[in-house]
């Protein structure tokens, strides 16, 4: 709904009956100048009549002012109604225009608040047919309002026509008033209220309130329902570990005169009204977004799985490089392998506004593709296309489809794709595409084992291609992978690593996902963080699109400290991959390095929810309740961790902190001694951060230190990540362990 402006003072206009008294004036005057007519114009009195026409034009605003005032004296006029400029009065309970200070919403000034608008839906038609109804509605809404608003140490600032503004200093305390607002209204006389709420700026003057977060939170009102209440993704980020007050995810949204697009949650508690999603409207990104679902395997052979799941994959990463259009990554797509889901919800589910879906079959050598781009808020096809090709066509096939995608979409692209490459020219023949599809396949289970199977189908493709650029891209990012987890020495891995990305950009500078391997060996192969930087930004320029390279971005920023801008890119990366447990869990990571503990452990008990075996998740939990000074609950988690992997020589470093910080030194002392053991066992893996994090737990430092220095000559990521760790931060201050990192060079 719109703030107050025109349509406020009508309504007012009208509550006043000045309206009424308009009417009133104008028949009693035009039968006042027809009897004056027929009187004084026989008796040669014109000059009278016409000065009383004068008199009676002139007599009109006066009455209209005075029906105006003359309401204000009979009505009891409720001094926070916006009718105009109010007078200044004296701050007290009984005059709430005045605000409390613990709100700090002084007259002229500026406060980040928690906004709520709420109107009666109806109201100007209930006017129409039952004035007195209508009032003693409104009545009860604002009773209610005041009563509910002002318990939760809220404020109403403005009441206008059927609506009214208020602001909390918390967004718990605004939720809970509107609970409480609907939970009233809908029961014994009904009053059919919506309800929305977002935080951000308000400035208050004389005239009432206003900013972005006002007219943030009318518009999010306006999607809601009678008996709803909804909220932008800030006040949800602010409630969701309240236990008693429960919500659904509705999708983000394009709101009149707002910028960027809101997501909004709908509050879910018993009694409630939930929009329906069709009511809404289309999803957030304008024509601008769009996901691609993975192609149906519409061939005889179910082998070729890997295929159709490659085109898939090649045609997002080719979108992602377009300007402007906001491509849901693969992972997210992925999600909805195999299920029968309506596009409308997908659309809501990815907040894209279309979708493109389509199948494969595979004969031999010869292909049909058939592609269809559908609006996500309707579900109508934008365009529908079969391709007969054959195999040796796939590239130029893909680069048609996504160029048609980029004419559908051209009025609402920033520009045309960046920098367009000859795809052709990567040189892989048809056998070395299959081998390259097959890597992909394995590389996307995101495992070492996924990671190993990759190495093989790309390395392959290299034989049989060795002038093709992508066998090489997925190699690097392979030997980067492991490097980075410590699983294959340092020296092995991101040297193999560079070679493959270097050769990559040789035959194809436009790579993106070769700089990112690149930036990986430079940051944690060689502690080189200006290289690493200039190679992450090279990536972002190239796929400003892909949600990979705003994830690896983020490591880099949580690796060289900042933990702000890795908190920002994560939740870019989220945004583009929202279904992805991984991009969630290092959105965790970067809310716990910024000490928001509680919002990471609830993203990382959602992804749990979703997935009880994700080990890092479990492992990261752990993490967060130690961090917490939860340190019974942490032992819980490291406990569940440990039996996961069903080893027991794994899952030890995490337990050895915990029962060292638990003072049951004997336990982390047997922990370090399985550390031992493994390290024996398994040649090839790296476990100095493991010594170092049971030392600092014992209180040991300059055994901590020397195997810091141990994982730093091995060049274990963990090294630079490990700072970002709640029980790790303390020690950075300690001179040895400051020390380790100058030398590296990374900001302390």
């Amino acid at each position: 709904m719109a703030p107050p402006s025109l349509r406020t003072f009508t309504a007012e206009l009208k509550r006043r009956k000045v309206y009424r008294a308009a009417y009133l004036y104008i028949v009693f005057g035009l039968g006042l100048l027809g009897a004056a007519e027929l009187i004084l114009d026989p008796l040669g009195l014109g000059a009278a009549r016409r000065g009383l026409v004068v008199a009676t034009l002139a007599g009109l605003p006066i009455a209209l002012v005075l029906a105006w005032v003359f309401d204000l004296r009979t009505e009891t006029a409720d001094p926070r109604e916006s009718t105009g400029p109010p007078k200044e009065q004296p701050p007290s309970r009984e005059s709430p225009t005045a605000p409390p200070k613990n709100l700090g919403l002084a007259p002229g000034g500026r406060r980040l608040a928690a906004i709520m608008f709420a109107d009666m839906v109806g109201y100007t038609a209930l006017l129409q047919v039952d004035e007195a109804k209508a009032r003693a509605s409104r009545s009860r809404l604002r009773g209610v309002l005041r009563k509910e608003v002002d318990s939760r140490g809220g404020l109403v600032v403005q009441f206008y026509g059927d609506g009214a503004l208020s602001v909390f200093p918390s967004a718990l305390g605004a939720a809970e008033s509107a609970l409480a607002i609907q939970r009233e209204l809908t029961s014994g006389l009904p009053v059919p209220v919506r309800i929305g709420i977002h935080i951000g700026d308000v400035i208050h003057d004389s005239e009432g309130a206003f900013g972005d977060g006002v007219n943030v939170a009318a518009r999010i009102e306006s999607l809601s329902v009678p008996g709803g209440v909804l909220v932008s993704d800030k006040v949800f980020d602010e409630i969701k570990n309240q236990r008693h007050i429960q919500t659904r995810h509705m999708g983000s949204f394009r709101l009149k005169n707002v910028a960027a697009p809101v997501t909004v949650h709908a509050l879910s508690n018993e009694g409630l009204t939930i929009p329906d999603l069709e009511s809404l409207g289309p999803a957030a990104g304008g024509g601008s977004s769009i996901a691609v679902l993975p192609f149906m395997n519409m061939s005889a052979d179910q082998d070729n799985e890997y295929f159709s799941d490659g085109i898939t994959e090649e045609l997002i990463n080719l979108l992602t490089r377009v300007n402007g259009l906001q491509v849901t990554a693969r992972t997210s797509s992925f999600s909805f392998k195999g299920k029968h889901v309506d596009v409308r919800e997908i659309g809501r589910e990815l907040g894209v506004a279309h979708v493109l879906e389509g199948s494969v079959r595979r004969s031999g050598d010869r292909v049909r593709i058939t592609a269809q781009l559908l609006d996500a808020s309707n579900g109508y096809h934008v365009f529908s296309e079969t391709y007969d090709r054959t195999v040796d066509d796939m590239f130029a096939t893909q680069d048609e489809i996504s160029n048609t995608i980029v004419a559908a979409l051209s009025d609402q692209l920033v520009a045309p794709m960046s920098d367009p490459v000859d795809r052709d020219n990567r040189g892989l023949s048809p056998e070395a595409h299959k081998e390259y599809l097959k890597g992909l396949f394995h590389w996307a289970r995101w495992t070492p084992e996924g990671a190993r199977e990759a190495i093989k189908a790309f390395q392959r493709a290299v034989e049989i291609d060795p002038g093709a650029a992508l066998p090489h891209s997925g190699l690097a990012n392979c030997y980067g992978y492991f490097g980075f987890l410590g699983q294959v020495p340092f020296d092995e891995s991101f040297p193999k690593a560079r070679f493959h990305a270097e050769k990559a950009l040789d035959l194809d500078p436009s790579l993106g996902e070769a700089h990112v391997a690149l930036g990986l060996v430079e940051l944690f192969g060689r502690w080189n963080f200006e290289g690493a930087y200039e190679h992450f930004q090279k990536a972002l320029s190239l796929n400003p699109g892909a949600a990979g390279v705003r994830h690896m971005y983020a490591i880099y920023l949580m690796a060289t400290g900042d933990r702000q801008g890795a908190l920002e890119e994560m939740r870019t990366a989220v945004a583009l991959d929202p279904m992805s447990p991984m991009m969630k869990l290092n959105l965790a990571f970067a809310l716990q390095a910024c000490e928001r503990s509680d919002e990471a452990e609830a993203v990382v008990q959602g992804i749990l929810d979703d997935d009880p075996h994700f080990r890092s998740a479990l492992e990261t939990l752990g993490w967060i309740r130690t961090g917490q000074g939860r340190m019974d609950d942490a032992l819980e988690a490291f406990e569940a961790l440990h039996r996961m992997h069903n080893d027991p020589l794994k899952g030890v470093a995490d337990l050895g902190y915990v029962y060292a910080i638990l003072g049951r030194t004997e336990e982390a002392r047997e922990m370090l001694a399985r550390l031992e053991q493994r390290r024996e066992r398994d040649k090839g893996v790296t476990l100095g951060v493991d010594f170092a994090v049971v030392h600092a737990g014992l209180g040991e430092i300059d055994a901590a230190v020397a195997h810091l220095r141990e994982a730093r000559d091995q060049h274990m990521a963990a090294v630079l990540l490990l700072p970002n760790h709640p029980p790790w931060q303390d020690l950075m201050a300690h001179p040895q362990v400051a020390a380790v990192y100058q030398e590296i060079g990374r900001p302390v």
